[in-house]
């Protein structure tokens, strides 16, 4: 699971709390150019919005190589069907299907965000919240737990990086400092002697040494 597919499962439990689900679904007959169809859902998503101030959601898109985009909406209330049709047609678009959801179904959306992002894509937020009423788990909130990510994220407040200076030099470090982690068996944090990084040079910490054996 990646960060981005987390931190919207983590939104689907949030959301889940706030009332019952509907899971929306909007399409076009045809396919059309992907920058046109992302203005026309900009626009509709206003109109639902001013229709609706109180509903909350997350839309997900999803790339056809037959059909072009669609997108799915997920919604904390259930906003009329017929009146919704009305907006689509005035925004441009085609079909709508709309189903109420258990909490358990949010995970089919989930896997798009797992697949490779297609090229069309590049820059584009596959998912995103919309609504004032809730906060939404983001992207950027979630910790991968791993070695590396916990030595770098280590690394990186004891000697505050900051933006991107020097980056092949501090991924170097990162390598280094986690290789030395798994051979000398230091605690994720903490450098030779169990000293905090902070409390370290940056040569300690880089250094390779020789293990003797004990007798």
């Amino acid at each position: 699971m990646n960060k981005s597919e987390a931190a919207f499962l983590l939104s689907c439990d949030r959301l889940a709390k706030q009332g019952r689900l509907y899971l929306w679904t909007f399409t076009f007959a045809e396919v059309l150019d992907l920058v046109d169809t992302r203005k026309r859902w900009n626009h509709l998503l206003t109109l639902i919005r001013r229709q609706w101030p109180e509903a909350c959601g997350l839309r997900v898109f999803e790339l056809h190589k037959e059909h072009g985009l669609h997108v799915h909406l997920i919604t904390n209330k259930r906003i009329d069907v017929n009146q919704c049709r009305q907006l689509s047609k005035r925004s441009g678009w085609g079909r709508i299907h709309a189903m109420r959801i258990p909490k358990e179904r949010t995970a089919y959306l989930a896997k798009y965000l797992s697949k490779e992002r297609p090229k069309a894509f590049k820059r584009w937020r596959l998912w995103a919240g919309f609504g004032k009423c809730w906060n939404w788990s983001k992207v950027a909130q979630i910790q991968v737990e791993s070695l590396v990510a916990s030595v770098a994220r280590g690394l990186r407040d004891a000697f505050h990086w900051k933006g991107n200076k020097d980056y092949h030099e501090r991924r170097r470090m990162i390598e280094v400092v986690v290789e030395n982690t798994i051979r000398y068996e230091w605690t994720p944090g903490l450098g030779p002697g169990g000293l905090a990084y902070q409390d370290c040079k940056p040569q300690e910490l880089v250094a390779t040494r020789t293990r003797r054996n004990s007798c």
